[in-house]
């Protein structure tokens, strides 16, 4: 900073201090507030584009890096166990596979950039199409044809999750006696590496050309983010319509709590239901939200909104205990509906106020609009 500079700021700040304790009367708290956040507003630091940076360099990538981690780590292991398909090596690649779609759903709120279908053209993390079930019969027949995973519904990790699980879980798996099964699930491994090693290429920073300036440097010529608000609306856009997404097609579908099923509970509908892990997922989710917050969210809402930062966090919290609740009474989703209808929909009531407040609140409080990113990913 320039000497003139800060010699200004303190200056200013002098002045605002003067006023505070001359011109303001001790039982005028609202005036003392107002001060106080003049001051604040002028020696305000922590910009958009600090936001953006911190999100980049200390979520995204070091997320990215895990999972590309873990995925290496089940390509190991999937490769172990095709080679001696015994129970041993059967239960570490499917710890290996758990390990890394629960790595993959605390950056799964993060649907845009490199990790949007149309950037991509396919997306071998959630099964191309963003939605489930996966298809076990065009899978089955890709299989008899020993054809490639690739399609609507037979890649990602849903599928891998199909191969691994769909048998029983404490015993080995006779159905990879199937060489065709074999080559098929190390082909869908492999295509899900080369996807995470997809997702760091194009945010690393040592490529002048990558997504990483193209979001960093938002109201700085870039092309994707042409302002500042543009970068800020992305993540908010995304945490909306993940909301949406968890609300909607993750718990009020096969709940039959949606409006278009007319209440027809469908359980074959529930996330990973062959590894029993669709509550384990919506932790990791919202551990997704509070990491997005921990690395500089929380602190650039803070600076606009004293009052929603922390009823945020309190929301998250709330929805994490609503979600660990329906776990520890129910142990899987597919019960929880089955067995406990009442719990299921206080669950979902936590999710939807958590999207209410960050549809409403929070935007508001930032100045932005849902749905009006450059690059929004909707």
């Amino acid at each position: 900073m320039k000497p003139f500079n800060l010699l200004l700021k303190i200056l200013t700040f002098g002045f605002y201090i003067l006023l505070y304790n001359c011109g303001v009367n001790s039982d005028k708290t609202s005036e003392r507030a107002q001060i106080l956040g003049l001051v604040d507003t002028y020696l305000r630091t922590y910009s958009t584009s600090s936001l953006l940076s911190d999100v980049t360099n200390k979520l995204i990538i070091p997320k990215y890096t895990n999972l590309d981690t873990k995925v290496s780590a089940l390509q190991t292991a999937a490769t172990t166990y095709t080679t001696n398909p015994d129970v041993t090596n059967l239960n570490l690649v499917r710890n290996a596979w758990i390990e890394t779609d629960l790595a993959y759903r605390e950056i799964e709120w993060a649907y845009f950039g490199p990790a949007y279908i149309p950037y991509n053209v396919y997306l071998f993390l959630d099964s191309f199409s963003k939605s489930f079930p996966i298809d076990p019969t065009a899978i089955e027949s890709k299989i008899t044809s020993n054809l490639a995973p690739n399609g609507l519904r037979v890649d990602g990790l849903d599928t891998a999750e199909y191969l691994l699980f769909k048998d029983n879980i404490t015993t080995t798996n006779t159905a990879f006696a199937d060489t065709n099964r074999k080559t098929y699930l190390n082909k869908l491994i492999q295509d899900i590496k080369t996807q995470t090693g997809l997702l760091l290429f194009h945010w690393d920073k040592s490529r002048s050309s990558s997504f990483y300036y193209s979001f960093t440097n938002a109201g700085k010529g870039s092309r994707d983010y042409p302002n500042t608000k543009d970068g800020l609306t992305e993540l908010t856009n995304q945490m909306v319509f993940f909301c949406n997404t968890i609300v909607d097609i993750k718990i009020a579908e096969p709940s039959g709590l949606r409006a278009t099923n007319l209440g027809v509970k469908d359980i074959t509908k529930v996330e990973t239901p062959y590894a029993n892990l669709s509550l384990d997922s919506l932790l990791r989710n919202l551990q997704g939200f509070s990491d997005l917050g921990d690395v500089g969210f929380y602190k650039f809402l803070s600076l606009r909104s004293e009052t929603v930062t922390p009823r945020l966090q309190s929301q998250i919290k709330t929805t994490t205990t609503a979600v660990n609740l329906v776990k520890t009474k129910y142990g899987t989703f597919q019960n929880a509906i089955l067995t406990g209808g009442s719990d299921v929909e206080l669950m979902l009531n936590e999710f939807k106020k958590l999207r209410v407040l960050i549809s409403t609140e929070v935007i508001s409080a930032l100045g932005g609009t849902i749905g009006v990113s450059s690059n929004d990913g909707d």
